[in-house]
């Protein structure tokens, strides 16, 4: 039996909306019916664990991953896949993403505000070169180039790897949460990267985006801010595929 849903607060879940044509969705509270919004962890046997992503009832991300109980960061959090790709469990059903755009804007301010370490976005030429003037108070090392009437725009922390995270920490989880071989591999990975930076190695590198697609899934979740439990359940799925 699985252990009741706790919600574990996060300054990254939306708003629930305001135009009262949306109607809540199914998930509630099961201790008050209440709707559910945020982020909802529960223990499942096995040392595994569900994490669903909830906004006003709906749930845009569900899924499940072994406990990782040692790593945590400010820079990682269950929305940061989410809000950047535009999930939704449902297609069909109501969703915070209100244009084609949403997604790249939120990418675009996670990076400003330190939510994430790094990412790409694709903006419109006047919105990219405010986001540009905004970026030069902050540790973020960027390329762009124009496409049309858009930028393409990849962007980057300078702060090293070592700095960011406790590599220590999530090496230990990883090798608790997976097989052997699998644990090596991806310590190897993320060791290898201790002293440089998402700038340096996934920015600055050319081609960026095509060496960042190289990375190891371990590396490009932390890099991307995503949870390492998510990111282990995937790697073991892809060695079983």
């Amino acid at each position: 039996m699985a252990d009741a849903w706790i919600l574990h607060p996060d300054y990254r879940t939306p708003p629930a909306p305001t135009d009262t044509d949306v109607p809540p969705g199914p998930w509630r509270h099961p201790d008050g019916g209440q709707i559910m919004n945020g982020t909802y962890e529960r223990q499942l046997p096995k040392r595994q664990m569900e994490v669903v992503t909830v906004w006003y009832g709906y749930p845009l991300s569900h899924w499940r991953g072994p406990r990782m109980p040692r790593f945590s960061s400010p820079m990682v959090s269950a929305w940061n896949p989410v809000l950047a790709q535009g999930l939704a469990v449902d297609p069909a059903a109501p969703a915070p993403y209100r244009d084609e755009l949403w997604c790249d804007r939120w990418i675009a301010e996670a990076l400003l505000y330190g939510r994430k370490p790094y990412g790409a976005f694709t903006l419109p030429v006047d919105e990219a070169m405010r986001w540009f003037a905004k970026s030069g108070g902050t540790n973020l090392v960027y390329q762009a180039r124009a496409e049309d009437d858009l930028v393409r725009v990849v962007a980057g922390t300078s702060e090293r790897y070592g700095q960011l995270f406790d590599l220590d920490a999530l090496i230990a989880d990883y090798r608790e949460a997976l097989p052997k071989p699998l644990a090596d591999r991806e310590a190897q990975a993320l060791e290898a990267h201790r002293a440089v930076s998402p700038a340096l190695s996934y920015v600055l590198s050319e081609p960026a985006e095509t060496l960042f697609a190289q990375a190891a899934l371990s590396v490009r979740g932390l890099t991307l801010g995503y949870p390492p439990r998510e990111t282990a359940a995937r790697i073991v799925a892809g060695a079983a595929s």
